[in-house]
């Protein structure tokens, strides 16, 4: 922020000797017929331009409005050329002199963000640049008088055109009619853009608008008017009167930006006051959402609240939900708890956030004093918010578990049926067979009997196999690692069971905290492309944590395929937690949160 504010004051530096120059071209002038008015007048109409530019410059670095600002003040200095007594830099002070208007009108269409938003604007702001710089150039090409064209305290006696190539007044009258028609239609159209942006805008937009907006009107209507006068050859005083208004609401222009800054900071303590008064009344509980609303002004404002377990944004009804995206025309709010920790950064434990019209970010302030004001009340609506969250969490936990206990039933049902099943029914065959050349031929029954042997062998291989997919033994018989060291063993990818607590934990714990790793080496045998793979499992302030990392290709999703899916939905009914962490290129975490209170 330094070097930015070193920037701005050496640019209102710059901006000083300008003004001084201005006034000494001024003074010195042979043609100036207003020198008094226009020494005073001219020097704080511009540097009023670069002070409240480099202000709002200063307040918003990334906004270009103020930037715009800041030129609009040096342009009006450079018009102010045309009072000097040397020809070529009178013509250059009549040439450049609209520059100033063209972008005083980018100023009110671009207001607040700095950008014409909207392909019309934009096209509007060109065409200006266009009409002043390129269709205005022959009118100077032609000889046409610097008397009939200045801008800013010029008058009759200006000194020769100096862009000159030919001497044609008659052609140059036609390019200075086109200049002001086509500037006319600008101008109206410009208009209907600034009317049709105050219908389209929201309250706090019109809020923040207003000043400026109603400002800008008025300067750029009574300029097409002036120019519509000029065109139908109106009588000098009515022109010179349209004038002096145009002139004083350009000169109010900066003014209307700050009045505008100092009506919304003068309402933020009566807003913030009335708030806090409606928050401490009964009926506060059930209206949170429409008292900031009305705070902030901003109807269509909602309330996010924080789910630091899972890490997500849900909204009052529990549904888990989005912050707003950049150029959505929303902006979020965090609403912390006063004199909390978070991570240690003192900012307090985040517990909600306000999303809100972007326009309201020109007064941070006040939305900064809505937020801590509403923090109290907006914890236990929190509370409500994760209560709900967890209820919709665990139906649909339960929808899905039911839905993977069906679907693993007919699994179970079609892997009894086409193997073990199969192999039993063959048996059964095999030894009716055998039975009945137990007499006729005993070597034959022999042959028969052993191939039943093998069959029923690799029957209870097959049963053995499923019932461990059901509920491994060895976690029955000699707890979880054992049962993890089974997995590692059976893993393709050398795998280090780095820690397990030695003492048994309770059932449940034990076949989550096993499932998990399961799943787990499962996917990083098949997709992960690892080299490695450790496993930990730890006791963690009345949870268990499990922990399986690899060092594969990563990018691993909990929300695409059944098994990890799966695994959640197994958590959320035990009121545990799965997180995944795996960006791609850097290998996966998985880590399960088991509430244990035996822990």
């Amino acid at each position: 922020m330094l070097p930015l504010r070193r920037a701005l004051t050496l640019i209102a530096a710059v901006g000083l000797i300008f003004a001084i120059g201005d006034v000494a071209l001024i003074l010195a002038s042979h043609h100036q017929t207003e020198k008094a008015v226009s020494a005073v007048l001219g020097p704080i109409i511009g540097l009023s331009f670069i002070g409240t530019g480099a202000f709002a410059w200063l307040r918003r670095p990334h906004n270009r409005f103020g930037v715009l600002m800041v030129g609009v003040g040096f342009a009006w200095f450079v018009a102010g050329l045309v009072s000097a007594n040397q020809p070529l830099l009178a013509t250059v002070g009549a040439y450049v002199g609209p520059l100033y208007l063209v972008m005083v009108a980018q100023v009110i269409v671009s207001f607040p963000t700095g950008r014409a938003e909207g392909d019309w604007a934009r096209v509007l702001i060109a065409a200006a640049y266009v009409d002043a710089l390129l269709v205005r150039l022959p009118y100077f090409l032609l000889g046409g008088s610097l008397s009939e064209i200045a801008y800013v305290g010029g008058g009759l006696g200006l000194p020769e055109d100096r862009f000159a190539v030919a001497q044609r007044p008659d052609l140059a009258a036609v390019f200075q009619v086109l200049t002001s028609l086509i500037g006319v239609a600008i101008l109206g159209g410009i208009v209907a853009v600034l009317v049709a942006k105050r219908r389209s805008s929201t309250v706090p937009q019109r809020r923040a608008q207003a000043p400026m907006l109603w400002t800008g009107l008025v300067l750029l209507a009574t300029l097409a008017v002036t120019f519509m006068l000029d065109l139908l050859g109106a009588p000098r005083a009515s022109q010179d009167a349209m004038a002096i208004v145009n002139l004083v609401a350009f000169a109010a222009l900066p003014f209307a930006f700050l009045v505008g800054i100092v009506r919304t900071r003068y309402t933020r303590l009566g807003r913030v006051g009335e708030l806090v008064e409606r928050l401490a009344g009964v009926e506060a509980r059930s209206s949170l959402r429409d008292a900031l609303a009305d705070a902030l002004g901003d109807r269509a404002l909602q309330l996010l609240y924080w789910r630091s377990q899972s890490e997500t944004w849900v909204t009052i009804e529990g549904r888990e939900v989005a912050p707003p995206e950049e150029g959505s025309g929303w902006s979020m709010t965090e609403v912390r708890a006063p004199g909390g920790e978070a991570g240690g950064n003192g900012e307090g434990v985040r517990i909600g956030a306000i999303v809100h019209d972007v326009a309201l970010l020109d007064d941070p302030g006040l939305v900064r004093a809505v937020a801590g004001s509403a923090a109290l009340a907006m914890e236990n609506e929190r509370l409500e918010a994760e209560l709900r969250a967890r209820v919709e969490e665990l139906e649909r936990s339960r929808a899905r578990l039911l839905e993977i206990s069906m679907f693993e039933r007919r699994r179970l049902e079609r892997d009894l049926h086409d193997g073990a099943q199969q192999r039993l029914v063959a048996l059964s065959l095999q030894l009716g067979l055998a039975r009945r050349k137990l007499q006729a031929a005993p070597d034959d029954a022999g042959t028969m009997l052993d191939a039943a042997r093998e069959e029923l062998l690799q029957a209870l291989a097959e049963l053995r196999e499923l019932a461990r997919g059901i509920h491994p033994a060895v976690l029955t018989d000699r707890g979880l690692g054992a049962a993890l060291h089974v997995l590692a063993d059976r893993t393709p990818v050398p795998v280090d069971v780095e820690q397990v607590p030695d003492e048994r934990l309770p059932a449940p714990v034990e076949a989550a905290a096993y499932f998990v790793v399961a799943e787990s080496l499962t996917n990083v045998a098949r997709y992960a492309q690892a080299s490695q793979a450790s496993v930990r499992v730890a006791r963690d302030d009345g949870y268990v944590a499990v922990e399986i990392q690899d060092d594969g290709v990563g990018g691993a999703d909990l929300h695409k395929g059944t098994g990890l899916r799966g695994l959640a939905d197994r958590l959320d009914a035990l009121d545990g937690h799965l997180r995944i962490h795996s960006p791609p290129g850097w290998g996966t975490l998985v880590r399960a949160d088991i509430p244990c209170a035996s822990s």
